[in-house]
Parts: C-alpha cells; sequence; structure tokens
C-alpha cells in the first residue's frame, strides 16, 4: 500500500481481469439490444393521431393485408352473430374526415382513425370487432403500461355536481384511465407490439378479424389503432351526404343517422349496445361549415393537406359511457336559436332561412320546459351539459335520439307561426317529447340486445304523450293517445302477421333481424302495456319504482326481467296495491304473446272466457289456449 499523500488508485492484477470482462460483457448486451430494436423498429406502435395530415392522405397506397387462403369457410368465433365476451372496449379517439366535394368516381370520400382502449377479459389470440365498407389502410395493436395513474375525466366544472348518484358511483367505480387526456406518452406502451398475422372482414355478420401471433393476457389494458378509408353514404343511412337549397342555393350537408347498425360503416367498433364505452371524437371539415358531435367542442385547430388546402379541426369533449348507435356527427353550414335550461345550452339548428323566418322559435320554446319537467318526474337529473337538435331537410327518418345531438326531419321541428292548424304544433310535441325520453329510456339506460328494443321505443312512445300534454294542457291525453295509438295496434295486433312485443335473444341471428324490430309492436303495444301498468300499479308507484329503474342501470343495460324485477321489489314494499301474481309473470303474459284478449261473458251463465279479438280480417289471429293473458280483472286494488 502506497503512502496516503500520493494521488491517483491502484489496481491489483485479478482486479483489473474481472472489470475488463465486465466492460466486455457490458459492450455485448448493448449490441444484442441494438439489433433487436432495429429488427422490432417498424412493427413498433405509433401513436395516437397526430395533426400530420399525411396521415389521412387518401393518395395513400393502402396497406395489405393477408387473409387465410381458406377464411371463408374455415369455421371460428367469427360465425357467431354475437361478439364473443372476450374483449371490452373503454375508451375511442376517433377523427372523422369527411370530404364535402366528390372524387373522379363521383362518391365522397371519407378516412378515419379510431384508437380503441381494450380491456381483455379472457385470454384470446383473435380482436373480432365490426367493420363494414371500409378499407383498413393501418392496423397496429400494443399493450398499455400497468399501474397506471386512473382519474375520473368527468369531475370538472358543475357537470360533476349535477350528476346523480348511480352517475358519480359509475365515474368512481369505472373509472376512465388518466392516459386517455395524455395519448402521446411513449410510456403508455408496455412491452413490444403484436405482430398482425392475418386481417379480414366477414360479409354475414360484419366483423373485421384480426389474427395474432400471440394471444392477449387476461387482466391487461391494450390500445388497437386502425386507421380507414370509406366514402359517404347517400341514402340516410351511416355518415352520409345530403343536397339541399337555402335561399335558393345549392348546399350540402353530412350528418350520421347509426342506429341499429350503422356505426360499424362510420368507424370500426364494437358495434352492439351493451359495449358502452367513453368517445372522444375530433372531425376535420371545411372551414366555412360548423361540425356538431355528441359533447361541446373544446378546441378547433387548423390542418394543411398535401395539396395546400387548409382545414379545420373541431374537437369535442370526452363523452360519458355510451353506446356506439348514439354517437352523432354533423357538419352544416346551418344558423342557431339558443337558449339555457337550468344551466344547460339548448340550440335549434336550421337553414338559414328557416332561422331567419322563426320557424324554430316554438321548437326551442319547448324543448328546455320538457326536459326540466321529465327530470323532475323520473327524479334523474339529465347529465350532459349541451343538447343540440338539428333540423334537416329530407332524411329518411323523423328523429334520432342521439346522446347531445338529435337529428330530425325539419317538417318535425320546425313550426310556421303563421299556421292556424294545431295538428302540426301537437306532431311537433309529440315527436320532441318522444326523442327527449329517450335520453333516459335508451341513452342512459339502453337494452342489452336488440329484442328488446321496446324497452326503448315503447317507454319513449308513452312518455310523448304526458310530454306533449305538459305542454298544452288542452291536449285531451288519453283521446289522442286512443286515436294515435291503440286504434292503430288494435287493427295491426289482429293480423295473423303480427307479433309478440318480446323477442328471444336467439332469434336475433342475423344484422337483417334488427331493423324489422322496429316497428308498431316495439312503438305503440309496448307503450300500450306500460300505459296498462302504471294504471293497475298507480302513477305514483309506478313512477317511484321507474325513477329507481333509471339510477340503478344509469350508464348501463337492462333487460325486460330486469325492468318487472326492479318494480316488483316497491309492490313488496307497499300494501296499497296487490297483485295475484308477481309482475313479471302478469306482464310476460303480455309481452310474450300476440293478439289482444276479447273476453266475453256469458249472461247466462254468468261465466267469462277469453279469446283472441278479430278486427274481420281474413287473416286474423285463431283463437288458441295458448293466447292467455293475466287480465286486469284479475287484479285487486285496496284502499
Amino acid at each position: 500500500m502506497g503512502p496516503k499523500t500520493s494521488s491517483g488508485f491502484y489496481l491489483s492484477r485479478t482486479s483489473a481481469a474481472l472489470l475488463a470482462l465486465l466492460l466486455a460483457a457490458l459492450l455485448l448486451a448493448l449490441i444484442v439490444l441494438a439489433s433487436l430494436y432495429a429488427r422490432t423498429r417498424g412493427a413498433e406502435l405509433a401513436l395516437p393521431a397526430t395533426e400530420d395530415p399525411s396521415c389521412h392522405n387518401l393518395t395513400t397506397p393502402p396497406v395489405t393485408f393477408t387473409s387465410p387462403p381458406d377464411a371463408t369457410g374455415r369455421p371460428g368465433i367469427w360465425d357467431n352473430p354475437r361478439l364473443p365476451p372476450d374483449l371490452v372496449p373503454l375508451h375511442y379517439d376517433l377523427e372523422l374526415w369527411p370530404r364535402t366535394e366528390p372524387d373522379a368516381g363521383g362518391n365522397y370520400p371519407l378516412s378515419g382513425q379510431v384508437n380503441i382502449t381494450i380491456s381483455c377479459v379472457h385470454g384470446t389470440d383473435i380482436v373480432l370487432l365490426h367493420s363494414s365498407n371500409l378499407n383498413i389502410t393501418l392496423a397496429q395493436l400494443a399493450p398499455l403500461a400497468t399501474g397506471l395513474n386512473y382519474k375520473s375525466q368527468q369531475t370538472e366544472g358543475k357537470q360533476w355536481h349535477k350528476l346523480n348518484n348511480a352517475a358519480r358511483t359509475y365515474l368512481h367505480e369505472e373509472k376512465v384511465p388518466s392516459h386517455l387526456q395524455d395519448t402521446h406518452a411513449s410510456s403508455l406502451y408496455h412491452g413490444q407490439s403484436f405482430n398482425i398475422t392475418h386481417l379480414w372482414h366477414t360479409e354475414v355478420h360484419q366483423y373485421l378479424v384480426l389474427e395474432l401471433e400471440r394471444p392477449l393476457l387476461a387482466g391487461n389494458l391494450y390500445l388497437l389503432q386502425l386507421d380507414y378509408q370509406g366514402f359517404l353514404s347517400v341514402d340516410y343511412s351511416g355518415l352520409f351526404i345530403a343536397e339541399y337549397k337555402d335561399f335558393d342555393i345549392d348546399k350540402v350537408l353530412v350528418a350520421s343517422e347509426l342506429e341499429p347498425t350503422s356505426a360499424r360503416t362510420v368507424y370500426p367498433c364494437f358495434d352492439e349496445p351493451a359495449l358502452k364505452a367513453t368517445f372522444k371524437t375530433r372531425i376535420v371539415h371545411n372551414s366555412s361549415y360548423v361540425a356538431l358531435s355528441n359533447m361541446p367542442a373544446i378546441a378547433t385547430s387548423e390542418r394543411e393537406d398535401k395539396d395546400g388546402t387548409k382545414w379545420t379541426v373541431t374537437t369535442f369533449n370526452t363523452t360519458l359511457k355510451m353506446s356506439t348507435y348514439i354517437t352523432a356527427f354533423v357538419v352544416c353550414d346551418f344558423d342557431y336559436v339558443r337558449t339555457t335550461e337550468r344551466g344547460n345550452e339548448i340550440r335549434v339548428w336550421a337553414r338559414k332561412e328557416v332561422i331567419k323566418n322563426g320557424f324554430a322559435n316554438f321548437s326551442l320554446d319547448i324543448v328546455g320546459p320538457i326536459f326540466s319537467y321529465m327530470e323532475d318526474l323520473f327524479n334523474v337529473t339529465y347529465p350532459l351539459q349541451k343538447t343540440d337538435l338539428v333540423a334537416m331537410p329530407d332524411i329518411g327518418v323523423a328523429a334520432m335520439e342521439n346522446w347531445g345531438l338529435i337529428t330530425f326531419q325539419e317538417t318535425s321541428l320546425m313550426y310556421d307561426p303563421k299556421q292556424k292548424f294545431s295538428n302540426s304544433k301537437a306532431l311537433t310535441c309529440l315527436i320532441v317529447a318522444h326523442e327527449i325520453g329517450h335520453q333516459w329510456f335508451g341513452n342512459l339506460v339502453t337494452m342489452k340486445w336488440w329484442n328488446d328494443i321496446w324497452l326503448n321505443e315503447g317507454f319513449a312512445s308513452y312518455f310523448e304523450y304526458i310530454g306533449a300534454s305538459f305542454i298544452d294542457p288542452k291536449l285531451k291525453l288519453n283521446e289522442l293517445f286512443m286515436m294515435h295509438n291503440l286504434v292503430n295496434i288494435f287493427e295491426r295486433d289482429s293480423r295473423a302477421s303480427a307479433r309478440a312485443v318480446s323477442v328471444k335473444e336467439e332469434e336475433i341471428n342475423n344484422v337483417d333481424l334488427i331493423e324489422p324490430l322496429f316497428d308498431d309492436f316495439s312503438y305503440n303495444k309496448a307503450a300500450a302495456l306500460i300505459r296498462m301498468a302504471s294504471t293497475f300499479l298507480t302513477e305514483k308507484l309506478f313512477l317511484k319504482g321507474i325513477s329507481s329503474y333509471l339510477k340503478k342501470f344509469s350508464f348501463s343495460n337492462a333487460d325486460q326481467d330486469g325492468l318487472w324485477n326492479h318494480l316488483q321489489m316497491f309492490i313488496e314494499e307497499q300494501d296499497e296495491v296487490k297483485l295475484p301474481k308477481p309482475l313479471k309473470n302478469i306482464m310476460d303474459s303480455w309481452t310474450w304473446k300476440k293478439g289482444i284478449p276479447l273476453v266475453t261473458l256469458n249472461t247466462s251463465t254468468g261465466m267469462l272466457s277469453q279469446g283472441v279479438l278479430k278486427m274481420g280480417s281474413h287473416d286474423n289471429l285463431t283463437s288458441d289456449s295458448k293466447y292467455v293473458h293475466i287480465i286486469q280483472n284479475s287484479i285487486t286494488i285496496t284502499h
């Protein structure tokens, strides 16, 4: 050992040899890591959408994906009409770029990108979601880092204080990952991205199939990025383009109509009503147009494409948890009138000529009061910050209840104050009240599957009469209901072609069988059965149970058994109304059977017999013992 005053340091030969060996090992490790990085660099998951317009250049050659040679005949989970329970969507980051100028082929291009945060419930090496008439140009999948800091995205400002207890419970128990507001953080990605061995479409059930080299693991989160191209439709379904005149000037608008299964034609998604998620949307559009969606716009920016054309990018706030079929988008050159109701902004949009003539004023006057009336009636607060009602000329349906962006045929929403006839005003009241009723029945609480669509449409059809009579007390509610509802359904329900209100879930095994369920039986007969239940339960008990039902299933889904069983709890808590059987048994005898019962009294014997009402048509239902209803006369109400 040297003197303490000497400078420098000293190593033995053994120590020096060990240090050299260690340095060599570290150098070798660095070389291996560099090689692996170079090999996997091209397969890494790109970060979610940027403002780079080249990402959505329609002239970019589509990426070629391979499908297995026997894809069309090979059996697999894609043969099932329902999505498997393996994957659950939590959040969508969605960009839409619709063009309002046709291409060389006369089509209106649509390009888009969707980044879906997915929770893996059961391990699987196949990702299955819906996509129809969309050309996938990029598909990438990567795990998200575990241990993320979770926080609610809906707890800021007055919106949190307005939410009811059920909404607060949802936001606490099913929190939105904080990474959804910071999608450019590279730390989100954990591990290597997944190699997609095959990507292909199925025609029958409209699936996009991604076959993976290795399986996803249960309990983990993943981010699926899909870039795609398609075209706007011209038949008022999906995302469509429509022509109209305003002050005799030719114009176009872009709007969506996604119920029941057209969301998959606008963006790849898990397009089933029970697979609710949150959505953050941005729309790229012509700067002279305004873009609308479910939530308020929170930012605008500018984007320049390869040709030097400048576009406006409108970004919207993140939605509450909702189904795909009520996501909504409008790009238009409309004007609007506005008001506020209990702190919420309400705007009615229409052609500038229509707004100038004052045709939107009546609708604006009634929307807020109907919202407040139904909030008080259900004792459940409307959870959104704003509601836009858009009157569009010549769309295919009378109205669509999209959350926060309700669309109407122009004739359904606009009212000329010079008209002397009250029928037009009454019809507007009914249609507006129907769509507002859907904000609770359908949007807040949604049926689990389309076989129970009457839980949406029946309740909205019932409460539309109550809402309309609130606006105009001179309207005779019972007479209106009889004329527009019962008389119509009596005739339809006596035909051999009649169907039961309820349909078994397994019977809706094809996408083409969903649309026919939107008929008089889901609307009119279901409304009549709800009215009947309200009558024999008493309105007070009925509304008490309905309020609790809405709170229980807020931001979730229910079936008819859940409705009847929930109401039964309140029936059992009181002594005023006595039922001979559980409510489910009584109502099942109506919802699962065709026809209207006809009760005949034999005045000689005093005996009652039940048959089926016939309306004199040659194709009437035949009397059969299986058509036995539990009727109101068998129910005793004590006072």
